[in-house]
């Protein structure tokens, strides 16, 4: 017989198979929300860092580099999550073995996937950043903050993969709680490594990396030492000798995680397209943009969080059987995001200067954080409900349809934002990516009604 926290454990990892959907989807939620907030809390501590110890030269070069991190970062994220709705499909459905197969596979797989695209970055980095316009000096002070995070990328990957992989489990606490000690860890370090040793930007580099190291170490432990785990938890902890990358699941991830992978990258990419727009316009006006989108990320950590919820819920109850619980945890997620959105419109609205202010004392940089914030605020519903219709998408499977989406609203965005720039500068910007939001929630959010009643759920 099971130990009773053993039965506690599995009974709170198969909650969203049984229980009431809104409360069911606010109980896993909250860790992957309270989670975000703490992975963004890794950017804008290293900004807060910089912007107050070293100035506005490495707050630019931090600025610049953090779209192009983000690109690499996307990827990974992406992949993770398509592997996570195949993962979490074999978990509602008590597939151990197929479970464990997807697993080794998955993390051998990214961990290849990883290492070439941190060779890639460190060679291509500094001509990227020199094509958009950055002088050279910004670009060698980001240089010198991307080669270190560059060498550490296979850590965020296996964070990343692990947090997933639990998270399509039924386990979303877990990778909070490291994510919780890890975020502790890396502020201390921050100021220790720049305030106190004066490593420069060099020191939030490392600070970055180091706590990644320990975040995936932990997680590790977790998986493996972990005696409460459920009889499904139990086909992870495959020992070392016995990994095994199968070509078959390798295909069947590919097929999942490629368009995911893409969807992610394609919004980067088109950040990275804008800011090269920017640069022309002096580096107060680049950091004050990137301080207003570090703002928006961090006010996006409900919306990301409840699609994130949502779409283990949706591949467990697919893969359990259960499809007529689709709709309900759907509508559920709708309703939660657009009360949510009520807040973060108000503050962004009522406090934008408060915000940006947080990151640096320039006036100028804050003028511009305050025209990105102060506009962008009025359209956050439109952004949450369009999250959640990738999520809805997600979690059924249909991930190119989601990489369309998300392209389509970037082919919309980045000429918009070239014609625009020019005559309205940061506003031209907010009104081009509005545009993308407003067009993109009405017809993937549409459509995801549509497919609702089309597939009876």
């Amino acid at each position: 017989m099971k130990p009773v926290k053993a039965q506690t454990e599995s009974h709170r990892t198969r909650r969203l198979l049984t229980g009431r959907p809104l409360p069911s989807l606010l109980y896993f939620a909250l860790p992957i929300i309270c989670g975000n907030v703490f992975q963004q809390l890794y950017n804008i501590v290293d900004a807060v860092v910089v912007g107050n110890y070293l100035g506005s030269l490495s707050l630019a070069g931090i600025s610049v580099a953090a779209p192009l991190m983000d690109v690499l970062y996307a990827l990974i994220l992406g992949g993770c999550i398509g592997v996570s709705v195949l993962t979490g499909r074999a978990f509602g459905a008590g597939d151990s073995e197929q479970l464990r197969r997807t697993h080794t596979t998955a993390l051998l797989g990214g961990a290849g996937v990883t290492l070439l695209l941190s060779a890639a970055g460190l060679f291509f980095s500094r001509s990227i950043l020199l094509a958009q316009g950055v002088s050279e000096e910004t670009a060698t002070e980001a240089m010198r903050y991307l080669n270190i995070i560059l060498a550490g990328l296979l850590f965020s990957f296996l964070y990343n993969y692990l947090a997933a992989l639990l998270r399509s489990c039924g386990d979303s606490r877990s990778p909070f709680l490291v994510l919780l000690c890890a975020s502790t860890l890396h502020a201390l370090l921050d100021v220790l490594l720049v305030g106190k040793l004066g490593l420069g930007i060099r020191g939030v580099a490392f600070s970055t990396v180091f706590s990644q190291v320990l975040s995936s170490a932990a997680l590790f432990l977790i998986i493996y030492r972990n005696t409460s785990r459920s009889t499904m938890q139990e086909a992870l902890a495959v020992p070392l000798s016995a990994l095994h990358f199968s070509p078959a699941i390798g295909r069947e991830i590919l097929a999942f995680s490629w368009a995911s992978a893409m969807q992610q990258a394609v919004v980067c990419t088109g950040r990275l397209l804008i800011q090269g727009m920017l640069t022309g316009l002096g580096n107060e006006v680049l950091s004050g943009y990137n301080m207003g989108m570090r703002t928006e990320q961090f006010l996006f950590c409900f919306s990301q969080g409840i699609s994130a919820a949502l779409v283990v819920s949706i591949s467990q109850n697919l893969g359990n059987g259960q499809p007529d619980r689709v709709k309900k945890f759907y509508f559920s997620a709708i309703a939660s995001v657009l009360a949510a959105s009520l807040f973060t419109c108000s503050l962004c609205i009522f406090f934008p200067g408060k915000l940006i202010g947080i990151f640096s004392k320039d006036p100028a940089v804050i003028a511009a954080g305050i025209a990105y914030t102060g506009t962008m605020g009025f359209a956050y519903p439109f952004s949450y409900c369009f999250e959640l219709a990738q999520g809805f998408f997600r979690g059924v499977g249909k991930l190119r349809l989601t990489m369309i989406a998300s392209l389509t609203q970037i082919l919309l965005r980045v000429p918009l934002s070239y014609v625009l720039i020019p005559r309205w500068q940061i506003h031209g910007i907010c009104a081009a990516v509005i545009t993308g939001w407003v067009l993109l929630t009405f017809l993937e959010g549409g459509y995801s009604l549509y497919y609702l009643r089309r597939n009876r759920f």
